[in-house]
């Protein structure tokens, strides 16, 4: 018998309660064209302001090459970062941060480029002023796309049936993540491939000899997925039918999920074949790549914030005399155990009476000048020194203490695989999530670490750097 119900009464509390949205070819269009309308203003209007006020004399055709040269270079930049494919924000602030990140990393070879090549550029005060006013145009621009499409995306109700055993619709639905207003029509059969035996091989009349199809079609479903593989000869008349009545046909076997690895359907002769594959953040490339990311952001920063360190670290040691570093025992790459460092919040030995623990909101222990390291985050600072040692990386998910491991592997699955990769001083689910967290939220942290180990990219890493950076000014908590 099928029953409707919302799918959101099924899904683990694991889940994050957003995602990162993922575009079709239609909308993908329709960013790139506005994209292109806002970079091109945003550049003639620099090209005006710069020859108003420094350089009257400049060439229309020069003018003409800088500006196409700007505009190309930086769709192109969009385009590779995968920004009409999907939005990795999740909120319209988030959407204004990528922009920006994605601009400014456009921007840096652009710098280069004119500087070697100064033929193709009609002054690089035009390419900053572009920037900025890009930065501006281009932030509002996808702001307003951000909120027409979510507002489109929530008037669509997508209806999906799936069809199986009961245990295998509810692992299925575990599996799944779907939109908020998805509804799941389930229809509970079990033998699927018993039902499909005297399908008739004309589209026509396939729907008429499989009653539960006919349940399909009657809901208006956009999309069908079966828990099981089915024979091959019954596929193509299914597969008609599915064209004929307007929905999608998907195969969603319980035993054959997303983890740490990829899938890609290959065929061998007539074989069908599911071969695996690394993830990208866990090729031998990328790895290099990210570590020289690391060392890069790492230096740079302990350069720049050195003396704001040092102030630290002498209020730190007037306030009570005690050590000025903090060494705590986390656990990190593939589950080994290092010592990270912070600058020291709490008072000596503040743990001795309590024992591990979280820190609460109001944590009494914390001494005066450590409320204000911590609110600022000054008191991480020392943990570039763990990712140039190479014990931790930029962006990661959080080091817990083992302590805390050990009870989240016991609850959590999958929670090792957070492990795969080095910890990060930020990362997707700092970003994401409140600062101050208790044990209660270790799913869905989980939930979110795990996101950015199989989505993992550079530009990703770029702009989780940059909100953190941006957050750090005006003290997120």
């Amino acid at each position: 018998m099928a029953v409707e119900a919302p799918y959101a009464d099924t899904l683990p509390l694991a889940r994050p309660k957003a995602a990162p949205m993922r575009f079709g070819r239609g909308w993908a269009i329709t960013l790139f064209v506005a994209d292109l309308v806002t970079l091109i203003a945003a550049t003639v209007a620099a090209t005006h302001v710069v020859q108003d006020h420094w350089h009257a004399g400049l060439a229309f055709e020069r003018v003409a090459l800088a500006q196409a040269v700007c505009t190309t270079a930086w769709l192109l930049v969009f385009y590779r970062v995968g920004l009409y494919q999907r939005s990795f924000a999740l909120s319209v602030r988030d959407e204004i941060y990528c922009t920006v990140t994605a601009l400014i990393v456009g921007a840096l070879p652009l710098l280069i480029l004119f500087t070697i090549w100064p033929a193709i550029s009609s002054s690089r005060a035009v390419l900053l002023l572009s920037l900025v006013f890009a930065m501006i145009a281009m932030g509002f621009e996808r702001s307003v796309a951000r909120l027409l499409y979510g507002a489109a995306m929530q008037g669509r109700s997508k209806r999906i049936a799936i069809v199986g055993t009961k245990a295998r619709i509810e692992r299925a639905l575990e599996q799944m993540l779907l939109s908020p207003r998805a509804t799941v029509h389930t229809i509970e059969i079990e033998d699927v491939e018993s039902t499909l035996l005297d399908i008739d091989s004309l589209a026509g009349r396939a729907i008429d000899s499989v009653p539960w199809l006919r349940q399909v079609r009657d809901a208006g479903c956009d999309l069908l997925v079966v828990t099981e593989a089915l024979p091959p000869r019954v596929l193509p008349p299914l597969l008609q039918t599915a064209t004929l009545e307007r929905f999608k046909v998907a195969f969603a076997p319980p035993r054959i999920c997303s983890q740490a690895y990829d899938l890609r359907l290959e065929t061998d002769g007539h074989q069908a074949m599911i071969v695996m594959q690394q993830l990208h953040t866990f090729t031998h490339g990328s790895r290099i790549l990210k570590r020289a990311f690391d060392i890069l952001v790492a230096g740079t920063i302990l350069v720049l914030a050195a003396p704001i360190m040092i102030v630290a670290a002498i209020a730190i040691s007037l306030e009570d005399g005690g050590p000025v570093l903090y060494r705590q025992e986390r656990v990190g790459l593939f589950g080994r155990r290092f010592e990270i460092l912070k600058l020291r919040s709490m008072c000596v030995d503040a743990e001795r009476t309590s024992g591990p623990m979280w820190s609460p909101p109001n944590d009494t222990r914390t001494t005066r000048v450590g409320r204000i390291v911590r609110r600022t985050s000054i008191d991480e600072l020392p943990q570039l020194f763990n990712v140039l040692r190479g014990e931790m990386s930029v962006v990661g998910p959080r080091p817990e203490r083992p302590m805390f491991v050990e009870r989240f592997r016991r609850e959590l699955p999958r929670y090792d695989e957070r492990h795969l990769v080095r910890p990060g001083i930020t990362g997707w689910s700092h970003v994401n999530m409140p600062r101050k967290l208790d044990p209660s939220a270790a799913a869905e942290r989980l939930s979110h670490d795990l996101w950015y180990i199989e989505h993992w990219g550079l530009f990703m890493d770029i702009s989780i750097v940059f909100k953190t950076a941006a957050e750090f000014l005006f003290q997120r908590q």
